[in-house]
């Protein structure tokens, strides 16, 4: 019998063999995780949007928030002045102190109103802009999807407060198992 005979003959098993053994591998082998880059910068080169109004908006929401930082910071330092005074028995100084304190926090919640009615009216303009961001944030998750990707980084931000991860499939977060496994260590 020639051997194309015997490998016709055999086929079928040797097959049925490869198939079981294919089989009897982890069914939860590793999956390859696929890593795409996205240029931010040129996507939206390619598609200009009124970028000062969003930068005007995030300088001065970090302003209004370094002020307001700054206020607390303030209003807590009289609060541990405060009570620094009270355990020495300056009962009087101490008073005056929690009425200084109260009149500051009052200040810092009045500004921060007003401030923020200001971040609203700025929003707004900037609104539209939001829109296009949040457009781009879905449009890079269906795309990654449909190309079979886990994560997409930017490829160049360009600052670093810029998001280095700009999406990634739930299947490459591994955050409850390694908070088990620290429960479990316990």
């Amino acid at each position: 019998m020639s051997a194309l005979r015997i490998l016709r003959r055999h086929l079928p098993v040797i097959l049925a063999g490869i198939f079981l053994i294919g089989m009897s591998l982890p069914l939860n082998a590793q999956q390859i995780t696929r890593v795409a880059v996205v240029n931010i910068a040129r996507i939206l080169a390619a598609f200009p949007i009124d970028q000062d109004s969003l930068k005007n908006f995030e300088a001065k929401k970090a302003e209004i928030q370094a002020e307001i930082n700054a206020m607390t910071a303030e209003v807590r330092e009289l609060s541990a002045r405060k009570a620094e005074l009270e355990s020495m028995g300056a009962v009087l100084t101490a008073k005056h102190y929690g009425n200084e304190i109260d009149r500051k926090t009052q200040a810092v919640k009045e500004y921060a109103a007003q401030r923020q009615n200001e971040l609203d009216i700025m929003a707004k303009v900037a609104g539209a802009n939001l829109s296009f961001v949040q457009r781009l944030g879905s449009t890079i998750a269906r795309v990654a999807e449909a190309e079979g990707y886990s994560l997409v980084l930017n490829l160049a931000p360009e600052d670093k407060k810029s998001d280095l991860v700009l999406w990634n499939s739930p299947s490459v977060d591994i955050t409850d198992k390694v908070i088990q496994a620290l429960s479990i260590g316990q």
